[in-house]
């Protein structure tokens, strides 16, 4: 098989593996499933480290001569025994192992001369490390937006149930209500669409035009005078659109980058303003 065709593949698996921990380092605390579910870090490279593990057997075996691996029969009741066992593991640890099982598999393959590397070769390589990353990446999102649906509902619940209170105070001492609240989540929503849709067309997600202070001043100023039900009504129409973006983002498009932003002005957000309220009593 060309040369050509394994660079491309190289360059799709180095993506894959950059993405994957570069979101995992982010925060290893995070159950990246969905808070719902018990999933971290050490967890995910656990579960990789086996996997590559095993592929690399099968490959030195079929490659270098020797007996395969135990076929696996079941790969949930496996991935439970390997989980199982991996309960004691750091993160680090798991990290470790996993980065080096991954970099043995792909210098075997590296090292195989041009003629044995075929389909059936590039096929594996792409289903251990392409197609296996893209799954749990698509886990990783449903996660999110479960994660998001949740922690809208508590904030809307929260507004809706003191329209007009004082619910927290900012840094300048200034009291924020549900309308400014509102107001100011959903501007860091629409504001962030574009910037979203600049990261997925050209990879480089823009600059803001100015400091966060910066525009959290000037969009106080100019919300002002919005009622609650106006800014509610804005606040649900941007996040409709927002999620819907990110909804639509197909699994090789993401990026850590873009996880950060949908997490920094979704349910990231929502939860730093419901535990300024919390703190505000």
């Amino acid at each position: 098989m060309a040369d050509d065709v394994f660079a491309v593949l190289w360059d799709e698996a180095e993506a894959r593996w950059r993405r994957h921990t570069e979101v995992l380092d982010w925060s290893p605390d995070y159950r990246i499933r969905g808070t719902e579910t018990d999933w971290l870090a050490r967890d995910e490279y656990a579960h990789f480290a086996h996997w590559l593990e095993y592929a690399l057997a099968g490959a030195r075996s079929r490659l270098q001569g020797g007996p395969p691996p135990a076929p696996i029969a079941d790969e949930d009741a496996q991935n439970d025994a390997w989980a199982a066992e991996d309960r004691a593991l750091t993160e680090e640890e798991a990290r470790r192992r996993c980065t080096s099982i991954r970099q043995d598999y792909i210098d075997l393959i590296r090292g195989l001369p041009e003629e044995r590397r075929n389909e059936r070769v590039a096929a594996a390589v792409r289903s251990g490390l392409v197609g296996h990353f893209d799954t749990h990446f698509g886990y990783m999102v449903a996660g999110m937006l479960s994660d998001e649906a949740a922690s809208w509902a508590r904030l809307t619940a929260a507004l809706d149930a003191r329209p007009s209170e004082v619910l927290h105070t900012g840094d300048d001492g200034r009291p924020w209500r549900a309308a400014d609240i509102y107001a100011h989540v959903e501007r860091w929503m629409t504001v962030n669409i574009p910037r979203a849709e600049a990261g997925l067309a050209t990879g480089v997600v823009p600059e803001l035009e100015a400091s966060a202070d910066d525009l959290n001043a000037r969009w106080l100023a100019e919300d002002a005078g919005v009622t609650f039900e106006a800014a509610r009504r804005r606040s649900f129409v941007a996040r409709e659109a927002f999620m819907a973006q990110m909804r639509g983002i197909a699994i090789p498009q993401w990026t850590a980058r873009l996880v950060s932003l949908y997490a920094g002005n979704a349910w990231g957000h929502y939860a730093e303003h419901l535990e300024y309220m919390e703190h505000a009593g």
